[in-house]
């Protein structure tokens, strides 16, 4: 009798176990495919995006199927556009700062790896393949054959590549907006876009609206002066010259086609600038030697911004696209206009 109500009893804890572990079993299969079923949805609210990536030979369709999730950036004011639109935890490689990045993004940048650069300032092939990026933007430069792989390549391995509309000749700051709302999309992430477009816009309106005491013709006549000794290399038209203009300045080469061009130092001295806007980068000569070029320059010594000591310093990234921007308009109205010297 003891061995059966042992054998019955050893039988119904079986007949639970069994049950329970269907029933586990049953509910964990019901978790995975809620799981499964709230990945689909969050896939299919995404509304892919289509655009157009140019590499000024030809134009190529991109299509983003589902948000980006490991960006490389190959310019600092990409770099910092995602890291202002908090995406730092997608970036998987970053490489080509000009300046300082800014303080506000020092530890996400801190965080990203930094890809080596070779000989002619660019990345090698085999260590952007070994991020496993999906992302690629940076200067019109960045994307070719040898550093990323072709346009072709990289759409077809599902890499979007990206170029900044706003890097165009005719480039203003309502393009960068439209880089930033592009850019939201492609990473899913346009409520913090229109957040940082709608922020620069406020920043911008404050100095815009001291503008209106100032005249047409008592408008600044500005040079932005990059480099160059034979001849000088400086900004002509594009994002930088709408810069200039929103900050009360008048670009004295504004009128040209590209964004930089080459002037001679008779055509500098012919237009006079009472200011001169020197750009200071990593990579190029120290901004004091520019400086000191100018100033002992023969031809330059009875220019107005030479004569009055108005030579002024910004850096190459407050003139590119991105997030930098209100402040470069800031600080360039107080050179204009007395406020920051």
């Amino acid at each position: 009798m003891i061995k059966s109500y042992s054998l019955k009893r050893f039988l119904v804890v079986l007949s639970i176990v069994g049950l329970t572990i269907s029933i586990v079993g049953c509910s964990s299969s019901s978790d995975n495919k809620d799981e499964v079923s709230e990945t689909k949805i969050e896939e299919t609210n995404f509304t892919p995006v289509e655009f157009t990536y140019s590499d000024g030979a030809k134009e190529y369709d991109v299509k983003v199927e589902k948000p980006r999730e490991k960006a490389v950036t190959l310019s600092q004011f990409m770099t910092e556009m995602l890291l202002t639109l908090d995406l730092g935890d997608k970036m998987v490689g970053t490489a080509l700062l000009d300046n300082p990045i800014l303080p506000e993004f020092e530890e996400a940048y801190n965080k990203i790896p930094e890809l080596e650069i070779s000989e002619g300032h660019s990345i090698s092939k085999e260590a952007f393949i070994a991020t496993g990026a999906d992302f690629v933007s940076g200067w019109d430069m960045s994307i070719s054959d040898q550093t990323t792989g072709s346009p072709d390549e990289l759409i077809e391995k599902d890499i979007t590549p990206f170029l900044a509309k706003s890097y165009s000749p005719d480039a203003t700051v309502e393009t960068v907006y439209e880089d930033f709302e592009l850019l939201g999309k492609i990473f899913d992430v346009e409520d913090k876009a229109t957040e940082v477009i709608n922020k620069m816009k406020s920043d911008i309106k404050k100095i815009t609206d001291k503008l209106c005491e100032v005249k047409e013709e008592d408008k600044v006549r500005v040079m932005v002066y990059d480099s160059g000794e034979d001849k000088a290399m400086a900004v002509g038209s594009g994002l930088a010259n709408n810069l200039i203009e929103l900050a009360g300045g008048e670009n004295i080469f504004g009128e040209e086609s590209q964004p930089y061009i080459n002037a001679t130092w008779e055509s500098v001295v012919a237009e006079n600038p009472e200011v001169i806007v020197v750009t200071d980068y990593l990579a190029g000569s120290p901004v004091e030697e520019k400086i000191e070029f100018l100033k002992s320059h023969p031809a330059l010594k009875d220019i107005d911004a030479v004569k009055n000591d108005k030579i002024y310093v910004v850096g190459l990234a407050d003139l590119s696209p991105g997030v930098r921007n209100p402040m470069v308009i800031e600080k360039m109205y107080g050179y204009f206009y007395g406020e920051n010297n």
